[in-house]
């Protein structure tokens, strides 16, 4: 009923009217009622998310706008905990704002002592850590975010995600592939392209199939099993 509304008013709306909407998907699906109506009955425009460098130049002009400056390497530490989530960024900058008070630069013990880790960027460094064989830090890491309430099931399903990601930008890069490319063809931020080509070229095609494996039997005894899911992903952890 909310939606037949929402198509009703799309219908007879006026040209004063803006509205805007957030799709989580890499396009509108074209069978759904309100997109007919909104391509019918409204002009659309989609707004591509911002690269790398364009969000630093936004994180610098917003700090400049509140007469604040960020030193190169805490602006770098800064997107490696955040990524390149436009909500989380403006959250962490009005938290670091208030911290700084009337100090004109923001530095790289602010960033760390203030700024939390997005939950994908914790996933990352959880993958980061398996790679360089810090098994100890890495089940530290999950058991840290189960705490923080996070579902071991969800926590795979991220980590598959990671090297699923790792897999495809390493074959297409190995195809000459750009960054850009690569994540215009898997759907995903260049960012996270960039990220995931650091960490694919320290493993093999083999080697990540593997641990893919690895991954969907967890995932089936995470669903399937009696055993604690955590110690379900701790031994996964180690075993990799």
């Amino acid at each position: 009923p909310n939606m037949d509304s929402m198509i009703e008013f799309i219908e007879k709306y006026d040209n004063q009217t803006l509205i805007i909407f957030q799709v989580n998907h890499s396009k509108l699906d074209e069978r759904k009622k309100i997109v007919k109506a909104l391509k019918k009955h409204a002009k659309l425009k989609k707004i591509e998310q911002m690269t790398e460098q364009e969000t630093k130049k936004w994180i610098h002009s917003y700090l400049n706008e509140n007469f604040k400056d960020i030193k190169q390497d805490a602006l770098d530490t800064f997107l490696s905990l955040t990524g390149i989530h436009h909500q989380i960024i403006v959250q962490e900058l009005e938290k670091l704002l208030l911290y700084v008070g009337e100090r004109p630069q923001i530095n790289l013990e602010d960033v760390k002592t203030i700024v939390n880790r997005s939950l994908e960027q914790n996933v990352f460094l959880l993958t980061e850590y398996i790679q360089k064989g810090n098994k100890s830090e890495a089940v530290r890491l999950m058991k840290d975010l189960i705490q923080l309430k996070e579902e071991p099931i969800k926590l795979l399903a991220l980590i598959t995600s990671n090297y699923r990601l790792y897999y495809q930008s390493l074959i297409l890069n190995q195809k000459g592939y750009s960054e850009q490319q690569i994540a215009k063809t898997v759907g995903v931020h260049p960012y996270r392209v960039k990220l995931a080509l650091r960490q694919a070229r320290k493993y093999s095609l083999e080697t990540i199939l593997d641990i893919m494996n690895a991954c969907a039997e967890t995932d089936y005894q995470l669903k399937s099993s009696y055993m604690d899911k955590t110690l379900i992903l701790e031994l996964f952890i180690l075993k990799l």
